[in-house]
């Protein structure tokens, strides 16, 4: 069976991948590919964390996990979430320079974010919740 590390970390990569999409198609003037894989991005981005925040966290915590690794990261969510609404706006304006600075800052918190998750808090969520992974991968599925 999957781990939580695994089918999380996967969903991490799909961002990614997203993210570089958008982010290549706006420096390069592509403003309609921009526009598309923005959207993706920013979609699969609130997904991941949705289930992070709606399933993943209140189970961990529910379950005796530390509450300051989870803590940290709902605060993480909200930084990204207010450069991902900066990242729009520059998007509207077909600002490239603009667009190329703050995925830039994104791309760092990310990629900071995403490895604290993969390291820390995905194996903890894996030994915490080694019973209820099944029902828990299956709710995140769903999501």
């Amino acid at each position: 069976m999957q781990t939580i590390t695994e089918y999380m970390s996967a969903s991490h990569h799909a961002c990614d991948e997203a993210f570089a999409n958008a982010e290549q198609a706006a420096l390069d003037n592509n403003w309609s590919d921009a526009e598309i894989g923005f959207n993706n991005f920013r979609t699969d981005l609130a997904r991941h964390f949705r289930m992070e925040e709606d399933e993943l966290f209140p189970m961990l915590l529910s379950a005796g996990g530390p509450a300051g690794p989870v803590q940290v990261m709902r605060m993480e969510h909200a930084q990204m979430n207010t450069l991902i609404e900066q990242l729009a706006v520059t998007l509207a304006h077909r600002d490239a320079q603009g667009y190329g600075g703050l995925s830039e800052t994104l791309l760092i918190v990310m990629q900071q974010h995403n490895l604290k998750e993969e390291q820390m808090l995905y194996p903890i969520a894996d030994h915490f919740l080694a019973s209820q992974r099944k029902t828990l991968l299956d709710r995140m599925r769903v999501e």
